[in-house]
């Protein structure tokens, strides 16, 4: 057997090496995907207006215990594509999402997010409270991360999220933390 293998080795590196690159591979992605973050420990986050610094994610990963990992996607209104990635990745794919008060008044608030009530100033339409406006001192603390335009902003859960009370009220929470973000 040790000289079959000498001898093969020679001449089939090649497989032997691909064999344990597999394997390596294999390894690696099992040992991966049991690690990551399931569904209800992320949050995903959509700002409408254009991300200044990435770390915010590592730093609201920390607004919770239980929450591991924050993923933040944006778009800037001006964009030809705003409406469509808004209601594609925003609306259906997130938790929580973070826009300007004019995009608010467009968006269908009823069939779309979480009645909040009791977390700050909050936006309503028609007779529900659907957001809650950021306050200055918040907007300042994180004008850091994103840049925010003249008009105030409004946070949202959405409704189909799962960390908006389905498995967990992560977002929820979240949303509190980013309300009182100083």
């Amino acid at each position: 057997m040790n000289s079959y293998f000498k001898q093969s080795l020679s001449s089939e590196w090649v497989k032997y090496l691909v064999v344990i690159v597999l394997s390596v591979a294999i390894w690696v992605a099992a040992f991966g995907l049991y690690h990551a973050p399931k569904e209800y420990e992320k949050i995903e986050i959509f700002f409408a207006g254009t991300v200044k610094d990435y770390s915010f994610e590592k730093d609201a990963a920390k607004s919770s215990s239980e929450i591991k990992k924050v993923e933040l996607t944006s778009c800037s209104p001006s964009e030809n594509t705003f409406y469509h990635k808004y209601s594609v990745v925003g609306l259906n794919g997130g938790d929580i999402v973070l826009v300007p008060l004019s995009i608010a008044e467009k968006t269908d608030c009823a069939a779309t997010f979480l009645p909040l009530n009791g977390i700050g100033e909050s936006y309503s339409q028609g007779d529900a409270s659907y957001g809650v406006f950021l306050p200055d001192s918040a907007i300042s603390a994180l004008s850091r991360y994103f840049k925010f335009g003249d008009e105030r902003y409004v946070a949202f859960v959405v409704a189909s999220s799962v960390n908006a009370g389905k498995l967990t009220d992560h977002a929820i929470t979240f949303v509190k933390w980013l309300v009182e973000y100083v």
